[in-house]
C-alpha cells in the first residue's frame, strides 16, 4: 500500500512540473506576441487583462466542464491553492505517510470536481429551459426584416441572463463580423451541449443549402420543447429510484457511524493492523464502485 501511494505522489509530482514548465512556456509565447504586436503597432504597449497574461492550460476532458459550469480559473488563486495543498500534503506524509499525503491531494480536487459537476448540471438544465424562448425571439426578429446575425444579438437584449451569460461570447464575434453560423458552432464545440449544436447545425445547414430560416428555428423550438418535457416525465418516473439509489448509498456510512458511536474501538482493527487497512481500502473502493454504477444506471440520456 505504502510503495502505491508513493509512486502516485511520485506521478503528481511530474505531472504538477510538466504543467508548470508547459505554462511557463505559454506565458513566453504570450510575451513574445506582446513585443510582436508592439513593433506592428509602431511601439505602443499592448494591455492585457490578468486572465490573458498568466493563461491557465485545461486538459482536454475538463474544459467543456469548466465552460458549461462557466468557471474562469486564473494563475494566481489556482497556484496559492495548490500551494497550501501541497504543504498540506507533505505536513500529512510526515505524519500519517504516504497514504493519507496521497488522500490530502486527491480530496481538493475531488470536491472541486463534483462542485463544477454539480454547477454545471444546474445551469446547463436552466439554459435548456430557456433556450427555446430564445429562439422564438430570434425567429420574430428575423421576421421583422433583420437578418440572422441581427436577431441573434438583438434577441439578447431581452433574453433570460442565463442565455444572455452564454451566448455572450457569440455576439461579441458578431460584432466583430464573424458569421453567424461558426459563432454559434464555436460555443457549440466549447460547451458541448447537445441542445446548443442543435441550434448550430440547424443555422449551418440552412446557411448553405438555402430555404427558409424562420421554419427551420420554429422546428427546432418545437423539438426542444418536446425534450423539455420528456425529461420532465422521466424525472418524474425515476424519483422514486433516485431516491432509493441515495439511500442505498448513504447505509454503509450511517451503519459505520452508529457502530463507531456504540463501540469506539471498532476502528482499530481498521486502523492498527495492516489487514484491516488492506480491508478497509477495499471497502472504500467497492462502495465508490457501487455509487459510479448506481449513478451511471440512473443516468438518462435521449
Amino acid at each position: 500500500m505504502n510503495g502505491l501511494a508513493f509512486i502516485l505522489l511520485a506521478l503528481l509530482i511530474l505531472s504538477a512540473i510538466a504543467w508548470w514548465m508547459i505554462a511557463l512556456h505559454r506565458q513566453e509565447l504570450t510575451r513574445l506576441d506582446d513585443r510582436l504586436a508592439r513593433q506592428s503597432a509602431g511601439g505602443a504597449p499592448v494591455r492585457r487583462t490578468a486572465a490573458a497574461a498568466t493563461p491557465m492550460l485545461m486538459p482536454a476532458f475538463l474544459a467543456p466542464l469548466l465552460a458549461r459550469a462557466q468557471i474562469e480559473l486564473t494563475a494566481r488563486p489556482v497556484g496559492l491553492v495548490a500551494g497550501v495543498n501541497l504543504l498540506t500534503a507533505v505536513a500529512a506524509l510526515l505524519a500519517a505517510g504516504p497514504a493519507a499525503a496521497l488522500g490530502v491531494l486527491l480530496l481538493p480536487a475531488l470536491l472541486g470536481l463534483l462542485y463544477a459537476r454539480a454547477r454545471a448540471r444546474r445551469r446547463v438544465e436552466a439554459l435548456i429551459e430557456a433556450l427555446p424562448h430564445y429562439i422564438d425571439a430570434v425567429r420574430q426578429m428575423n421576421m421583422v426584416g433583420n437578418s440572422l446575425a441581427q436577431a441573434l444579438e438583438r434577441s439578447l437584449a431581452d433574453a433570460p441572463p442565463i442565455v444572455r451569460s452564454y451566448m455572450a461570447p457569440v455576439a461579441r464575434r458578431l460584432e466583430l463580423g464573424a458569421p453567424a453560423g461558426e459563432a454559434i458552432q464555436m460555443l457549440a464545440d466549447r460547451l458541448g451541449i447537445a441542445e446548443i449544436s442543435m441550434l448550430a447545425a440547424a443555422i449551418r445547414t440552412n446557411l448553405r443549402y438555402g430555404g427558409s430560416i424562420n421554419t427551420v428555428l420554429s422546428n427546432l423550438s418545437g423539438i426542444l420543447r418536446a425534450r423539455i418535457r420528456v425529461k420532465r416525465e422521466l424525472d418524474a418516473a425515476t424519483a422514486q429510484a433516485r431516491v432509493s439509489a441515495r439511500v442505498l448509498i448513504a447505509m454503509p456510512v450511517v451503519a459505520l457511524g452508529l457502530m463507531v458511536l456504540m463501540n469506539p474501538a471498532y476502528l482499530d482493527f481498521f486502523t492498527g493492523d495492516h489487514r484491516g487497512r488492506r480491508l478497509a481500502v477495499i471497502a472504500v473502493g467497492f462502495q465508490g464502485l457501487g455509487i459510479v454504477a448506481m449513478n451511471r444506471m440512473m443516468r438518462l440520456s435521449f
